[in-house]
């Protein structure tokens, strides 16, 4: 008897700048099936058959499914509208083909599941690997009785059968690696015009349980670990074929201090032996110490990373983060690792989530200030809450504080969506708290201290007042934007922002014209004025207008108002000047050894201006790199001390 054919649908966006045509390979299909495969009766009765892992055409993708067996479907918010029209089209054409459904976006807790996914027969709930092995055996007798497996919802003629929940795996590392046993050397073989990303898990599991998250419910509370040495075996194979990137899944990387950072050696190791993996994304821990900042450091001293240390945070108010349900570091330690970071030249970049339950406009404008006093200036993530499908937020809170939702088709990195098939994301646009003109403020806020501050334009000047004079940011920033919104050309673009971030509410798209080439959406509306600002060759036009605003509210003494002039017509680089660096410049005042407490602000010092990447790359490329490497502070110098 012929093998049954089971292939896997779990296609993504292309990632990063279009020219890198870069994909990722569909890891969570491929752990799936390197787990099943491993077994006696799944091995002697199926084989794999294909992947469809990018947005083919839909009757391509039928093509290429159409001799399948068995379709497993997994599905997230980059992919839901595409599942859900191959889906139909694979019933209607083979209406006796098994398809199952996993992954977080397939409505678990609702009863209608069937009716919004009526092409499927059996779908997944949570952890997938031992379910979805015990539906292929089933799925091989005469009269199977999926009823007898735990942890899935079987469609009766549209209605739910729900069997409970299954166990979870407690030994990860009976699950064989997909990619050390060969599930995507056929796919890869036949695809070498692709520079493939990678997923890598060296845990699952998460200790939070943060409303707005669908992670914590899928993975449980409770960490496992994969064996080391399947980590370090992975990480070799990823440079050994030439990946260029690689996303690290686990919640909170540094967690296991002293694994993680053998990890890190690893990493490291790999890039110098292959010049891969060029880049990574890491979600460290929560609860950061000294032993994560030092991982940090070795990544970017040893490895020569250029990627900083991410510190979620999600909102600085307390009453937010009781209803979320989430507890952060202590101000005082927060502030003990952004001085480390400082201290070591690393770049630091704190998340805030806008629109979550309790966040008012005042707190979440202080929400800024908090990480400012606190010691991050040099990079806010600001990301519009999200009311993902299975997140308790969504299920139990959207209610409670009247949060209104709006899907909007541009907010995946990748997306470039087009008429067809649009994926979307709902994003919180209201709530109990946060009108829509309050929400809109609320954003014009997050655009304009991102764009002045975070991006260099005045983060040191606000921090010698502060630190100094004791004007507090708040009233910084109130004065500075009030004067500069009398300038034609920052009053034209707080009109951009406040249109498009508009028209994003209300219609889910802000169709915006592209600067240098460069696509502007949801996910970088916030970051578009620094782009706009080099592609205009404003930069002397901006520095000439903080320098009449300091002149009039902050007349400091010359010596020092020209140093910090100086130092931040430095920092943010000028493209047209960005042949010139590095450059060693001297001033009177040592203000970074005084914001750091190391050294006295009026005696001399000297530091070195650097910008570490290709100063001769075009004006397009460079403006492209503002969004996509804003996460090694693209855009802004690297300063030394030199004497």
């Amino acid at each position: 008897m012929p093998k049954k054919v089971i292939s896997f649908v779990s296609p993504n966006f292309q990632q990063g700048p279009t020219e890198l045509n870069a994909y990722y390979l569909p890891y969570s299909p491929g752990v799936i099936w390197s787990y099943a495969h491993q077994f006696s009766e799944i091995h002697e009765n199926y084989e794999l058959g294909e992947f469809i892992w990018r947005r083919d055409d839909l009757q391509e993708a039928y093509d290429t499914l159409k001799d399948s067996d068995v379709v497993g479907f997994s599905s997230y918010i980059w992919n839901r509208s595409y599942t859900k029209e191959l889906g139909k089209l694979l019933r209607k054409n083979k209406p006796d083909l098994f398809i199952v459904g996993g992954g977080p976006e397939f409505p678990i807790e609702k009863e209608d599941i069937f009716e919004q996914y009526p092409f499927l027969d059996i779908c997944v709930k949570l952890e997938g690997e031992k379910t979805f092995r015990r539906i292929l055996e089933e799925h091989l007798k005469p009269n199977p009785d999926y009823k007898s497996i735990k942890g899935i919802l079987i469609n009766e003629n549209g209605k739910a059968f729900n069997t409970g929940d299954s166990e979870r795996i407690d030994d990860l590392d009976t699950i064989p690696s997909p990619y050390l046993t060969g599930v995507f050397d056929k796919l890869m073989a036949k695809h070498p015009e692709i520079r493939w990303n990678g997923t890598i898990e060296t845990n699952r599991g998460c200790p939070y349980a943060c409303t707005f998250c669908d992670w914590g419910s899928l993975t449980y509370n409770k960490i496992k670990i994969f064996d080391l040495q399947r980590v370090f075996d992975e990480l070799e194979w990823m440079g050994k074929n030439q990946f260029d990137f690689i996303s690290f899944t686990d919640a909170n990387f540094g967690i296991f201090a002293e694994r993680d950072s053998l990890i890190a050696d690893k990493l490291i190791e790999v890039q110098k032996k292959y010049g891969n993996p060029r880049a990574y994304t890491i979600a460290w821990a929560k609860n950061q110490k000294k032993e994560v900042v030092d991982i940090v450091k070795k990544l970017i001293y040893e490895g020569g990373s250029k990627m900083g240390l991410n510190l979620s945070v999600q909102t600085m108010d307390e009453n937010t983060l009781e209803v979320i349900r989430r507890k952060n570091l202590d101000t005082n330690k927060i502030e003990e690792v952004f001085e480390m970071c400082e201290e070591a030249n690393i770049p630091l970049y704190t998340e805030l989530i806008l629109g979550l339950p309790g966040e008012t406009l005042s707190s979440w404008k202080e929400n800024f200030y908090r990480l400012y006093k606190a010691g991050n200036h040099t990079g806010i993530t600001v990301y519009q809450a999200q009311l993902l499908e299975n997140a308790e937020m969504n299920l139990k809170q959207r209610k409670m504080y009247k949060m209104q939702g709006q899907m909007v088709y541009d907010y995946l990195v990748g997306s470039r969506n087009t008429n067809e098939l649009r994926e979307g994301v709902e994003v919180v646009v209201s709530t109990r708290d946060l009108t829509p003109e309050k929400m809109l403020e609320a954003q014009l806020h997050s655009w304009f201290q991102n764009t002045f501050h975070i991006n260099g334009m005045t983060n040191y000047i606000s921090r010698i007042l502060y630190k100094a004079h004791n004007v507090e940011y708040r009233d910084f920033y109130e004065k500075f934007y009030n004067f500069v919104e009398k300038d034609p050309w920052v009053k034209s673009e707080i009109d951009r922002i406040a249109k498009h971030y508009g028209l994003w509410g209300e219609k889910g798209m802000i169709d915006h014209d592209l600067i240098q080439g460069m696509q502007i959406h949801g996910w970088n509306l916030i970051h578009s004025t620094i782009i706009m600002l080099q592609s205009e060759n404003k930069h002397k036009h901006i520095f000439d207008l903080i320098e009449d605003f300091m002149l009039k509210e902050y007349p400091l003494d010359k010596s020092l108002h020209d140093d910090l002039m100086k130092l931040q017509r430095n920092y943010l680089i000028d493209y047209t000047q960005s042949a010139t660096y590095p450059k060693v410049i001297d001033f009177n005042h040592d203000i970074f050894g005084y914001l750091q407490d190391q050294g006295e602000l009026n005696q001399p010092a000297s530091y070195e201006f650097d910008f570490p990447e290709d100063k001769h790359m075009s004006l397009e490329k460079f403006c492209e790199q503002i969004f996509f490497a804003r996460r090694r502070n693209f855009g802004k110098a690297w300063v030394t001390r030199v004497k």
